[in-house]
């Protein structure tokens, strides 16, 4: 397989394992100065369940986790096999566009300069002399 990243190219900034050591601190940082502002900030909640200490992290949290989690369910169902799309059967063929159909979509409508098109137009000049 080729490689795609060019050898004599000098790494960025984030190819540092210490530079994403600093974001990942510098995150954590961050989220623990805002959990600590929460406790000296006052609030004027409009329910009471909004005088929990960092109510909105926590239902941020618990919502992000919920959708997680139902997204693992839902591709259960949703979920189709690897081969969903590929030709279930090359012998049963009717065009070169690859339909089985026989109906007439956008794939069957070439345009001129495609292969296809031109061959067709080949076709009917040779058959109309």
């Amino acid at each position: 397989m080729a490689d795609h990243h060019n050898r004599d190219e000098k790494p960025g900034w984030a190819d540092n394992p210490k530079n994403v050591q600093r974001i990942w601190y510098g995150l954590i940082g961050v989220c623990a100065a805002v959990t600590a502002a929460d406790f000296f900030i006052e609030k004027h909640p409009h329910f009471a369940i909004e005088n929990v200490p960092n109510f909105y992290g926590l239902y941020g949290f618990v919502g992000c986790v919920f959708l997680v989690l139902a997204a693992a369910q839902l591709r259960k169902i949703l979920m189709r096999p690897e081969n969903y799309y590929e030709k279930k059967d090359a012998a049963k063929e009717r065009d070169n566009f690859g339909d089985t159909s026989g109906m007439a979509d956008a794939a069957d409508t070439p345009f001129e300069g495609h292969a296809h098109y031109e061959a067709e137009k080949a076709k009917k000049a040779g058959g109309d002399q």
